[in-house]
């Protein structure tokens, strides 16, 4: 995956695929779906990259590897297609609640 921690150069019309979790425990929480769509959409929008899809997992738990998740096998499936360069979240919890879902997610995606 491309660094998109905001020290690389990005090319204008980047196609990039959005991914947003949020589990039913977390609906008090501060990262609700609405608030990563918004924050995500803005970003976006302000560094011109085209969105090529964006994954919802809503009130799917981060315990959960990310490949048996619903948006998240379909994430990894258009992946797979070549049919975007980069992977946006909100946060990187998102992806995973820990290390190693973490990077299990990382290198599945960077494997497609």
């Amino acid at each position: 995956m491309p660094n998109t921690n905001g020290h690389g150069s990005k090319s204008d019309g980047e196609r990039v695929a959005l991914y947003l979790r949020m589990s039913s425990e977390e609906q008090r929480d501060k990262a609700t779906i609405d608030l990563q769509r918004e924050f995500l959409s803005g970003y976006c929008q302000l560094h011109g990259l085209e969105v090529f899809e964006r994954y919802e997992d809503d009130g799917v738990s981060g315990t959960i590897p990310l490949h048996e998740r619903p948006d998240g096998k379909r994430l990894l499936e258009d992946a797979k297609g070549g049919n975007f360069q980069t992977v946006l979240v909100y946060r990187l919890d998102r992806l995973g609640r820990s290390l190693l879902g973490i990077v299990d997610a990382h290198d599945r995606l960077e494997s497609l």
